[in-house]
């Protein structure tokens, strides 16, 4: 029983097992802000946005966060790793043919949604691509 996580799911949840990547329902949308190189991609979203809890039940999977190349994505793209983060970014590792270049916006899933959570002053509701309410996040910052 997972009572603290069973609204979202998140990546750790798939990896031991609750749950699917398509179960998950939070995902954490950034923007591609540089490619230094070939082999690099950089986001906007870092340990602010998506923590720095490591998945567990992956085995030898790493990364702070799958990734989907696009908005409409269905299917996480696997060649894309989140290797390390900053506070406020990303850095991942791409194949030199990945096609993602500034101003792409990207769907990550999370390794651990409920620090996610306390880390948003609100959460954006969807459907699809459409927003549809906000929720703030009462709780926020409130660790008695």
């Amino acid at each position: 029983m997972r009572p603290g996580n069973y609204v979202f799911f998140d990546r750790t949840q798939a990896g031991l097992g609750a749950t699917t990547l398509s179960g998950c329902a939070m995902s954490v949308i950034a923007t591609v802000v540089s490619r230094p190189v070939a082999s690099r991609v950089v986001f906007d979203a870092g340990s602010k946005t998506l923590s720095s809890d490591a998945a567990r039940g992956f085995g030898s999977s790493t990364g702070y966060g799958t990734v989907y190349s696009n908005l409409e994505a269905d299917a996480p793209e696997l060649s894309i790793a989140i290797e390390r983060l900053s506070e406020e970014h990303a850095v991942a590792r791409v194949m030199p043919n990945c096609t993602l270049k500034p101003g792409d916006r990207v769907r990550i899933l999370p390794n651990h949604a409920c620090v996610v959570t306390n880390l948003a002053s609100e959460l954006l509701l969807a459907d699809g691509l459409e927003v549809v309410d906000r929720i703030p996040v009462e709780a926020r910052g409130k660790n008695y």
